[in-house]
């Protein structure tokens, strides 16, 4: 169908990023196909449904949305609920992350999560002042879409630095940081997935101490465990629009994070150690047992 092909190449050439909203546009696709050809039968809207939410591997907040709104005939019933746990988590998320902001804390964070920057503006309208560093996230500069939402929403110390110095101010360069908050793209057992440059900034915030949240909802989690070949490989262009000839290129789209102990899941169920992360999710979500 030309409709699903279009979301297709919107969601895998990062016209469409953002995990709520892939996850959003599949549904949404699914249910434009299912009023477009309303005789589609149940298999064949679930295949275009497996198609779209893995035109990216690592996007299981889209995937177990079709795992969801299959797992019986009430289909468009379960999209309902599944759109409500997404909107539910993206209003309480926020609302528990917003006790880990202090007046004159600095925080870092990588990439752009529309999460996060939601925790970050709910926690300056109920009165905590603090300063932002934010990394612009190489090849494609998502955090420069994060750096213009902080400043839409009325923030006035937001400094960005390139990648590694990101890594250099975690290590003490510029004083002194307090937490590090990234979102995540998916979820398991024993780690999680983010944008690239996010093992070394974790790491670099464990070996200081510092706290590492990872702002998501747990619907993220997948169960299955870390595959490493899910772990998307781009378009060498989006590094070298013009390289020379015979110039190899490793380009893989996310780093795989394993859970420490200063590191901590920030989701509708609250502030969480990360190794407690797949109980809490499981419990949270107990459907996430069946996939």
């Amino acid at each position: 169908m030309e409709y699903a092909n279009t979301i297709y190449n919107d969601i895998k050439s990062l016209r469409i990023q953002g995990a709520t909203n892939v996850a959003l546009s599949v549904l949404n696709a699914l249910q434009q196909i299912r009023t477009d050809t309303p005789h589609i039968s149940s298999d064949d809207l679930r295949e275009i449904g497996i198609r779209l939410s893995f035109a990216r591997p690592t996007e299981p907040l889209a995937q177990n949305a079709v795992r969801y709104i299959f797992k019986d005939e009430n289909i468009a019933l379960n999209m309902a609920h599944y759109k409500t746990y997404i909107e539910d988590g993206k209003k309480s998320i926020p609302q528990h992350g917003e006790s880990i902001l202090k007046d004159g804390g600095v925080y870092l964070t990588l990439c752009h999560s529309s999460t996060t920057v939601a925790l970050f503006t709910n926690g300056r309208k109920h009165g905590a002042m603090f300063s932002l560093f934010v990394s612009e996230t190489r090849p494609l500069y998502q955090g420069r879409t994060t750096a213009k939402e902080l400043l839409a929403a009325g923030f006035d110390d937001v400094t960005m630095v390139i990648d590694d110095v990101a890594v250099a101010i975690v290590e003490g360069r510029k004083g002194a940081i307090d937490a590090v908050f990234i979102g995540a793209d998916m979820l398991t057992s024993t780690g999680f997935a983010n944008k690239i440059g996010s093992l070394a900034l974790s790491m670099a915030a464990v070996r200081r101490d510092i706290p590492v949240y990872v702002i998501t909802t747990l619907l993220k989690f997948d169960p299955r465990g870390y595959d490493p070949s899910s772990i998307e490989q781009r378009d060498p262009s989006e590094i070298w629009s013009n390289p020379p000839k015979n110039l190899k290129f490793y380009a893989p789209a996310f780093d795989y994070v394993p859970y420490r102990p200063h590191i901590f899941i920030v989701s509708e169920a609250g502030i969480t150690p990360s190794a407690d992360m797949s109980k809490t999710a499981t419990h949270y979500y107990p459907f996430l047992t069946h996939i």
